[in-house]
This record gives C-alpha cells, sequence and structure tokens, in this order.
C-alpha cells in the first residue's frame, strides 16, 4: 500500500511547489505594472513585495505594501500593511467587474498628518483624495435600476468588496496645524467592513455596508474603543454609527480643558457617541462622563484670563462623575469644518454651561445669605456664560469657521 501511495505523494508535493513558483513568477511580472499604476493613481510612491497570483484558485496575496508620503511631510510612510490576501471572484472579470470576495489585511499602519503651509492646510489623505479627483463637484448622476447582479450588458466597470477585515491596525493621526502639536492613536485594531459596491453613476437609496471596528485607545492607559454601524461609502460620505471609549485618561487628553483650566493631573472618561452623517452633512450627538478629575493650580497666563477657574475646579473635583452633552454638526467637506475642533469647543462650552447651572443652585441656596454674596455668585455665573456667547450668529457647539480632519 505505501508504495502506490508514495509515488502520488511526491506528485503532489511537486504540483504543489510548481504552483508556488508560477504564482511567485506572475507576481514578480505584475508587481512592477501595479507599483506605477497606484503611484500615478495617488501621486505617492508605491513598493509591493512579495506578491503571489493564484490565477486557478482566484487568490492573490502581497507580503508587504507601501504607500510613502510626498514631500513636505515628516512620516516617511503614509499606509503600510505586512500581510494582504484576497480571494477574487474571476469569472466576472470579463463583464468589466472586479469583485472581491473576502479582502484580510493584518499589520497595518495607517498614518494621517496635517501641518499648515502658506497656502493653507495640507493633508496627505486629502492629497491622494484630491489626485483621484475625487473632490471634483459632478452633477448628481440621474437614477437608475441596479445592474445585474454579475454587471452584464455593462459599459462601466463595477468594483465590489464583499468583506474586508483588519488585524492589529494602527491609525495615527497627528495634528501639526496647532500651537501644540496633537496625537490621536488607535492600535489593536479588530474588525470588518462588509458590502462595499461601486458602480458608476449609480447612488443606492439605502445603507448597504456595515462597519464594525475593536481596540484600544491611547496609551495613558489604554481605553477600550468600539464602533460600528451602516455606512455608505461607496456613494460618498454616508454614515449611520456608534462609537464608545471606555476608561480613557483625562490627563492624556488634557487639551480639552486646556484654555479654560490648570493641569489635568488625573481621571478619566468614558465617551458615547452617534454619528449621523449622509452625504457630508454630519449631525452628532455626545455623552461625556468625566471621572475624578484633578487639576493643578491655574498658571500665571491662566490667571490673566476671565475664567473663575476655582468655580470649574470646585465642580470637577467635588463630584466624582460629571456628565455631559455634546453636540457636533457640520459639513465635513469644508475646507472651514475641523471634527476634533468643533468638538473641542462644544465640550468646553458644555463644561461652561454645567458650571453655570451649579452656581445657580448655589445661588438659590444662598438666599438667605448676605446680599453681598449672593450678587457676586451671580456674576460669576455671567462671566462664565460670556466667553461662549455665539459671536456675529455662529454657534461654537456646531464647529463653524473651523478645518476637517481630512483636509
Amino acid at each position: 500500500m505505501k508504495k502506490k501511495i508514495r509515488p502520488f505523494f511526491w506528485v503532489l508535493i511537486a504540483l504543489v511547489i510548481l504552483g508556488m513558483v508560477h504564482a511567485r513568477l506572475l507576481g514578480m511580472v505584475a508587481e512592477p505594472f501595479l507599483e506605477k499604476v497606484m503611484t500615478r493613481v495617488f501621486d505617492m510612491p508605491v513598493h509591493i513585495d512579495g506578491m503571489r497570483i493564484f490565477p486557478f484558485l482566484g487568490r492573490v496575496s502581497i507580503a508587504k505594501l507601501e504607500i510613502l508620503n510626498p514631500p513636505g511631510f515628516r512620516r516617511r510612510d503614509h499606509f503600510t500593511c505586512k500581510g494582504i490576501t484576497c480571494e477574487l471572484d474571476l469569472r466576472v472579470l470579463k463583464n468589466k467587474f472586479i469583485r472581491i470576495r473576502k479582502a484580510h489585511f493584518k499589520e497595518v499602519i495607517f498614518a494621517i498628518e496635517s501641518y499648515t503651509t502658506p497656502q493653507g492646510s495640507r493633508t496627505n489623505v486629502w492629497h491622494w483624495y484630491h489626485n483621484m479627483g475625487l473632490d471634483k463637484d459632478r452633477p448628481p448622476p440621474l437614477p437608475r435600476p441596479m445592474p445585474h447582479p454579475d454587471n452584464i450588458g455593462e459599459d462601466s466597470w463595477r468594483v465590489r468588496n464583499d468583506r474586508l477585515e483588519l488585524e492589529k491596525g494602527t491609525i495615527i493621526f497627528d495634528d501639526r496645524r496647532a500651537p501644540e502639536e496633537q496625537r490621536w492613536i488607535f492600535e489593536n485594531i479588530k474588525g470588518y467592513w462588509t458590502g462595499f459596491d461601486f458602480l458608476s453613476n449609480y447612488v443606492s437609496p439605502v445603507f448597504t455596508e456595515t462597519i464594525q471596528v475593536d481596540a484600544t485607545f491611547g496609551a495613558n492607559p489604554p481605553a477600550r474603543f468600539k464602533g460600528g454601524g451602516r455606512c455608505q461609502f461607496a456613494d460618498g460620505d454616508n454614515f449611520d454609527v456608534q462609537v464608545e471609549i471606555t476608561e480613557g485618561s483625562a490627563e492624556e487628553y488634557a487639551f480639552l480643558l486646556s484654555e479654560i483650566l490648570g493641569e489635568v493631573q488625573g481621571g478619566t472618561y468614558d465617551l458615547k457617541s452617534h454619528l449621523l452623517c449622509v452625504e457630508g452633512d454630519l449631525k452628532s450627538e455626545h455623552f461625556l462622563t468625566l471621572k475624578s478629575i484633578k487639576l493643578a493650580a491655574p498658571t500665571a497666563v491662566q490667571k490673566l484670563f476671565k475664567y473663575p477657574f476655582g468655580a470649574i475646579r470646585l465642580l470637577l473635583e467635588n463630584q466624582k462623575t460629571l456628565e455631559l452633552d455634546i453636540r457636533v454638526d457640520g459639513d465635513i467637506g469644508d475646507p472651514k469644518f475641523r471634527v476634533l475642533s468643533a468638538f473641542t469647543k462644544a465640550f468646553q462650552k458644555s463644561l461652561v454651561n454645567k458650571t453655570k447651572a451649579g452656581i445657580t443652585e448655589t445661588v438659590k441656596i444662598a438666599a438667605g445669605t448676605p446680599n453681598q454674596v449672593f450678587t457676586g455668585l451671580s456674576k460669576v455665573g455671567s462671566v462664565l456664560a460670556d466667553p461662549f456667547r455665539p459671536k456675529g450668529g455662529n454657534d461654537a457647539g456646531t464647529g463653524e469657521g473651523i478645518q476637517n480632519v481630512s483636509n
């Protein structure tokens, strides 16, 4: 029996080796072509290593992919990935249909970087987005029926990704536009994105895509991040998602309090958010809980501001938890709208209003105290609200007049 199995076994091994060598040879032929095309499309240098193509299995793998920043950015890399596997439906290629049944990315680093130039804000994401012509104003497409499931009879290309999986991902955002540079880091990202289907001149009447992500946020200590919901990125900026951050370090993200308080020395926060965006029009609600906040004394510069540091500090340090409702709305495609700065302003406004409400209650309790004390507390309440009153008809909570993080 062994003599009969052994020759078949060696033939099988030989076919596997031949298939692997053949797959690598096909990959080596395709690598320079794809590098050239992607470099032109993104206007960024692209390097591909270890590509293998298995035509009979409809499978493509890449050992490493690098997309590098153009001159002017601090980091060398914009996007790197140390493992990509794609399963393709090759039978529909003849119908101008690129269908990816499943794509798996692992050890991904996506580094977003923004800085200011004499011509305005510059961001590496916006660089390739603009070079691909995705920011051009086009007339809305005329209504058309959904094409055949296999794209039969269509003149334009269609791209569908049934499921994209991400393992061990990292997203880094460096904002160099503010006087004090800020950084946000999402690590250990694991999640999936399903249902992406791009068809020329077709807009889906409903959200057909879903997204789900788990990650850690920050490092002092790392908070737990979880988010997901429906989206429709094939047709533009459309999403309806819920996001939650638990046990984040208030000290690490003290910039939220930097303009109105002294140094944050301790405490944590939880954040629950609902973000709805349709054709770039963002409506978002956020519920922030600050816990056990500890503050240092105000600096000499902060003492020059008219914010009543003592009142806000009293509120934060004497309540184990402080809950704030925050709303941020705006057009994420507007160069003057920046989500993170808009959130910061809305947070500060909500905190001041909360403090004012607390002082109002104190005033009621102090009704029987001397008039001098009562009048003093009332004035503190007015001072609290004044810096955040809308000027020129703009509301700080909406983020108007602030640039987008991706612009």
